[in-house]
């Protein structure tokens, strides 16, 4: 099977059976692919899906079939045809058409072949100069050049203005880079730069303690000193959050949405497994991996427990040192990695997500103590979750203070989008 073909089996499934783009990559690359062919396996994959609207856009403009009336074989064919023209650089146009033609002989009736062969030469002979309108405004012009929700480009415009936006939007395009924590239970940094380097991962150190970023290649998978525990896969924008948590040995932390548990184990290596950390979250599977995570770390200090986060429990007011909120959020943070987010969140979605994030802080804002720390995140860049979420919980919680507050844009330093506040519960003088 070539790589073409992987993509356009992984393409069919996303399209016909809602499956996620994660899972349908995961599926086409346990096929018999050789290295490159799955690395442009999955350049074509992520590459198609992130910008589907796009693509849709130049083929209807070139074909005289709508593509509603296409079959879902044809339809990513000619996506992935036009995909390799308009933003692949190093692949020649004729062999975009002919490889696609190819496909189109063995997954479409006898007409189809022509019809994909037409569509693509056509496009091709004037792809050089083919621009996206702007008659109707930027916001239009963003939506289908980048392939983003109309509902979404309008509110980012409306937050960081055309400039950054488009930055973030090209931004997303790209891949990104992968980042380990350092388990320092079991290894110093410097010893894990050494180990990892044996086994031929190539990693740096960043401005972030105890956070390498992978220069090379990784497959945690056959890594041995993953199984055996010396570091975690773990963004830099998540573990930036913890740093500025700053968790103490022997405190008393909550992690009120903890699964998988990455922060959760974070926090507890950074109290070098001393004290307490109260996982909590409201699905048992979910319960099962905190406690693998920690198992396999090391780490003894962590209590995963099924609770709702959103619900008081009035044993533990005021009994937390630390808590953090990494609430449930629309993800638009990480969509250089999950391009599904795009097509799959909406308006009432956010609406009904912030809901859920007043919530939990406001329950969270009971189990601190005096002189506490609490810290909200999300993996989303929309203001209403992030920004005005806090303005309006500060408004109602006078006894909080905010302390610092960073928005994160993955224009900035290649790190996910991440929204990260830290406010102290001052301490009642009375």
């Amino acid at each position: 099977m070539t790589a073409r073909e992987a993509a356009l089996k992984a393409l069919y499934d996303i399209e016909t059976k809602d499956t996620f783009t994660n899972a349908a990559l995961k599926n086409a690359l346990n096929t018999d692919l050789s290295d490159n062919d799955r690395g442009l396996a999955t350049e074509l994959i992520y590459g198609v899906v992130l910008n589907k609207t796009a693509l849709d856009y130049i083929i209807s403009r070139y074909s005289k079939i709508k593509l509603k009336k296409m079959s879902p074989w044809v339809i990513n064919i000619l996506r992935l045809g036009v995909f390799q023209i308009y933003y692949m650089d190093k692949i020649p146009h004729s062999a975009a058409c002919n490889e696609s033609v190819k496909l189109a002989n063995k997954y479409s009736h006898r007409a189809g072949s022509g019809f994909v062969n037409g569509v693509l030469r056509a496009f091709s002979r004037e792809s050089e100069g083919f621009q996206f309108p702007k008659e109707k405004g930027m916001a239009e012009y963003f939506s289908l050049k980048y392939s983003y929700p109309l509902w979404m480009v309008e509110k980012l415009l409306d937050e960081y203005g055309e400039e950054r936006c488009e930055a973030l939007f090209e931004e997303n395009r790209r891949s990104h880079g992968v980042f380990l924590r350092v388990n320092t239970l079991k290894n110093t940094v410097e010893q894990a730069l050494v180990t990892l380097e044996n086994q031929g991962i190539s990693c740096e150190k960043t401005e972030v303690e105890n956070c390498l970023k992978v220069t090379g290649k990784i497959n945690v998978d056959l890594s041995k000193a993953y199984s055996d525990g010396l570091f975690s896969l773990q963004n830099i924008s998540s573990q930036k959050t913890i740093e500025i948590l700053d968790p103490k040995a022997g405190e008393t932390v909550f992690d009120m949405c903890a699964a998988p548990g990455g922060k959760s184990c974070a926090i507890a290596e950074k109290m070098e497994n001393r004290g307490r950390v109260l996982s909590f979250d409201i699905f048992e599977h979910k319960v099962e991996l905190i406690k693998k995570s920690a198992q396999r770390l090391g780490i003894e200090i962590v209590d995963a427990r099924l609770q709702d986060a959103a619900e008081d429990c009035a044993e533990l007011y005021e009994s937390a040192d630390r808590v953090l909120v990494d609430a449930p959020c629309s993800g638009l943070g990480v969509i250089h990695k999950k391009p599904d987010i795009k097509f799959k969140r909406t308006a009432e979605d956010v609406e009904e997500l912030c809901r859920i994030q007043k919530r939990i802080l406001s329950t969270a804002s009971k189990y601190l103590k005096d002189g506490g720390v609490l810290v909200y995140s999300t993996c989303t860049i929309l203001p209403e979750e992030n920004r005005v979420q806090i303005e309006n919980f500060l408004n109602e919680h006078k006894e909080y203070k905010k302390v610092s507050e960073e928005q994160i844009l993955t224009t900035e330093r290649g790190e996910s989008g991440f929204y990260i506040c830290k406010m102290v519960k001052e301490k009642n003088e009375d």
